[in-house]
């Protein structure tokens, strides 16, 4: 069970960190802007799942830095979406 679970957190840091890094390539290649809720949905979900991953692993560098950067896009989502 422990062998699985290990598993799991990894599966769920790698998906966070394709999300993340789709969205960041989607974007420098002008597929999607950096305010579509396209690419902030992505961004957002691919920085929580890694903030998860970096929790399990217990590595405080890694979940507080995807959290400030989870922060910056739901803070962008609200001002592109409700603000604006």
């Amino acid at each position: 069970m422990v062998q699985f679970r290990k598993y799991v957190w990894e599966v769920v840091g790698w998906v966070g960190a394709v999300f993340a890094l789709l969205a960041f390539s989607l974007n420098s290649f002008n597929v999607i802007s950096s305010q579509s809720l396209l690419y902030l949905g992505m961004y957002s979900f691919g920085c929580l799942l890694m903030a998860f991953y970096g929790v399990s692993k217990k590595a405080p560098a890694s979940w507080v830095l995807n959290v400030i950067f989870l922060l910056v896009a739901v803070i962008a989502l609200v001002k592109v979406y409700l603000i604006s």
